[in-house]
C-alpha cells in the first residue's frame, strides 16, 4: 500500500532536492547520524570541561609554564588540543540535520587549516620543552589535515559516514591533547628548578691575624659607611 504522504516523484514527505532521502528507523543512516551526534555531545563536553582544568592548572604549576618561553609556547599548543575539538564538536550539532552539511564542513576545514599551521609553526620553534610533547606534536599536523580533506568527501565515499571520519580525526586529536597533559603533569619539579646562585659580595675575606704582630696591636678602624644617594 502506497504511503498517503509520499509523492511519486519527490519521495517522502519533507524531502528536499538535493538531500538524500532518509527513512525514520533507516539502519543506514538513521542509527549512525544518532551515535555521531552523541559522539560530538561527550566530547565536546570533555574538551570544554579538560580546557578549564588545562588552564587552572598551569596557572600554579611548576616549572616555568608561564614564565619560560618553551613551555608556554607548549602550554597553548597543547590548549588548541581542546579548545578546537569544543568548536567543531559544536558546529557538527548545529549542521547535522540539513544543509547537505554545509555548517560542519566549513568549520571543520577551518579548524584543520589552524590547527595544521599552528602545529608547523610549534614544529620549527626547535626549542619546545619537555622534549616528549614536541615528539608527540610530529602527527598532530597529520590529523589536522585529515580533518581538512574528510570536509570535502562527498556522502556515501567511504565506509562510514564523513562526520564519523571527522570524529575519528577529531577524536585522536583530544587523544593526544590528553597525553600530553599526563606528561606535564607527571614531570617532576625537581628537574626543571634552576640550581641555586652563589651570591659574592665585594668585600675581600678577612685575614687571620697573628697575636704577636703590629696588626693585632694597632686599633682597628671601623669601615666607612656608603651614604645612600
Amino acid at each position: 500500500m502506497a504511503n498517503p504522504l509520499e509523492h511519486p516523484s519527490r519521495g517522502p514527505a519533507g524531502w528536499e532536492p538535493g538531500l538524500p532521502s532518509v527513512r525514520a528507523g533507516d539502519p543506514r543512516e538513521g542509527p549512525s547520524m544518532d551515535q555521531a551526534t552523541t559522539f560530538y555531545q561527550v566530547l565536546t563536553t570533555a574538551s570544554f570541561t579538560l580546557l578549564g582544568i588545562w588552564v587552572g592548572v598551569m596557572q600554579f604549576a611548576h616549572g616555568g609554564w608561564r614564565t619560560d618561553p618553551a613551555r608556554h609556547a607548549t602550554t597553548l599548543h597543547v590548549t588548541l588540543k581542546f579548545f578546537l575539538p569544543g568548536v567543531v564538536g559544536l558546529a557538527s550539532l548545529l549542521g547535522s540535520a540539513g544543509n547537505g552539511g554545509l555548517v560542519w564542513r566549513v568549520t571543520f576545514m577551518l579548524g584543520g587549516l589552524a590547527g595544521a599551521a599552528e602545529s608547523v609553526h610549534f614544529l620549527l620553534r626547535g626549542a619546545a620543552r619537555p622534549a616528549a610533547i614536541r615528539r608527540l606534536a610530529l602527527v598532530d599536523p597529520l590529523l589536522y589535515l585529515a580533518m581538512v580533506v574528510v570536509a570535502f568527501v562527498p556522502a556515501g565515499a567511504l565506509a562510514v559516514t564523513p562526520l564519523q571520519a571527522e570524529g575519528m580525526a577529531t577524536g585522536l586529536v583530544f587523544v593526544t591533547g590528553l597525553i600530553g597533559v599526563w606528561i606535564a603533569l607527571s614531570e617532576q619539579a625537581a628537574a626543571d628548578d634552576p640550581a641555586p646562585v652563589q651570591v659574592r659580595t665585594s668585600r675581600p675575606p678577612e685575614r687571620p691575624v697573628h697575636p704577636g704582630s703590629p696588626a693585632a696591636l694597632s686599633p682597628r678602624r671601623p669601615a666607612p659607611s656608603r651614604a645612600l644617594r
